[in-house]
């Protein structure tokens, strides 16, 4: 039985110029672990990620799924990692709707010029029913709420039926009802199927409740990993971000607040 860690990471460096990005990350993930990576901006957060899906140079040593691997990634390692950006603008007559747009995400399964048979067309509105927006299918990406324009987009990531999910602050600037809706889909995914998730997030009290490790980086450097709670400590949290926190629980759950 192969126990190998999932993601492996020993020594990753990305160096900028002058600046380091990150300094010597050393971190093992385990299939299936919902981790979060949390941190002040310009801590490497994103970049992290991007070295992990093969859209950044790195020093150090990268073990995907029991294999060695370069920066670059070969069109079946891609296909494996499914990665989710922050929200981006759309042209509102961009002319695509969001079947067309979810269909997209079968692509690198059956090749650039080959036309989806009927069974993905299936799958796409399967997904789109466990996200809740197969009443969207018609309608232009141009035009949708941020809220749905990220699930549209998370949707077509997981057409390409990934085994790792990377989400990269998936919720910025999206209201709280949306960002709550969003993260109990993706506890859905996660409960679902056999897929691992790195997630970065600003929002402390919006945690999934699956997510049950994070690592906290600063300064391009893990400066803690464990429990989430654990990671979430007020000490750590003040530290780090420069300003008084502090940690409580309500109704059995725990939250985060300045204490001014």
């Amino acid at each position: 039985m192969n126990c190998s860690p999932y993601i492996e990471l020993k020594d990753i460096s990305v160096k900028k110029g002058s600046s380091v990005i990150l300094h010597r990350i050393n971190l093992s993930i385990n299939k299936n672990e919902f981790v979060g990576v949390i941190g002040p901006n310009g801590a490497g957060k994103s970049t992290l990620l991007n070295v992990i899906a093969g859209l950044e140079r790195f020093e150090g040593t990268l073990w995907l799924f029991g294999e060695k691997e370069s920066w670059t990634r070969d069109r079946k390692k891609r296909l494996k990692i499914g990665y989710l950006p922050q929200l981006f603008q759309i042209e509102r007559r961009f002319p695509v709707n969001v079947l067309e747009l979810v269909m997209t995400g079968v692509t690198g399964r059956i090749g650039l010029f080959h036309f989806p048979e009927k069974k993905y067309l299936y799958e796409a509105y399967d997904i789109m029913d466990t996200l809740r927006i197969r009443h969207l299918a018609k309608k232009p990406v141009g035009i949708l709420s941020g809220g749905e324009r990220q699930k549209a987009l998370l949707a077509r990531t997981l057409m390409q039926k990934p085994d790792m999910l990377l989400l990269d602050e998936p919720t910025a600037n999206l209201d709280i009802a949306v960002q709550k809706e969003f993260f109990d889909l993706v506890t859905g995914i996660h409960k679902m199927g056999n897929v691992t998730i790195l997630l970065v997030t600003h929002d402390f009290n919006l945690l999934p409740q699956a997510m049950e490790r994070a690592i906290l980086l600063s300064e391009g450097k893990v400066i803690f990993d464990g429990h989430t709670w654990d990671t979430l400590s007020g000490e750590r949290l003040s530290k780090i971000f420069d300003i008084n926190l502090e940690t409580f629980k309500r109704n059995g759950k725990r939250f985060i607040s300045y204490d001014g």
